[in-house]
């Protein structure tokens, strides 16, 4: 009796290439040449994306003011972002439709309580 328990792979795995054609408006596009001065270059993957998007940032940072704001309806913290010059939300958690899911399920359980006399009507005494 054998103890050998390795796998041993029985044959290639075939992969078939996907053929795509191309579409009708890239078979009848004019190739385009462009001068120097009005083509445009990609930057770096690291640094250009980075810097690009920490630059719009300074210069939204000085209208945009940072709240927290509570929420009674439903008993939750609000983080607002609002612009100062438009007085706009620029962003919000948790989202205005889940203070409202919130303050809903919170008004359900309150009236469950209120209505409630007695015992619950699964305890049982023994």
């Amino acid at each position: 009796m054998s103890f050998d328990f390795t796998i041993k792979p029985v044959g290639q795995l075939v992969i078939t290439p996907v053929v795509r054609p191309e579409p009708e408006a890239v078979q009848t596009a004019v190739a385009t040449q462009l001068p120097a001065p009005k083509s445009v270059t990609a930057l770096d993957s690291g640094a250009g994306s980075n810097a690009v998007a920490s630059s719009a940032a300074k210069v939204g940072a000085d209208t945009i003011s940072r709240q927290v704001i509570f929420d009674q309806a439903s008993a939750a913290m609000v983080y607002v972002l609002v612009d100062e010059s438009t007085a706009e939300v620029v962003n919000q958690y948790p989202e205005s439709w889940q203070l409202r899911a919130r303050a809903y399920f919170r008004e359900q359980d309150q009236s469950k309580l209120q209505h409630r006399t007695g015992p619950i009507p699964t305890d049982r005494t023994v």
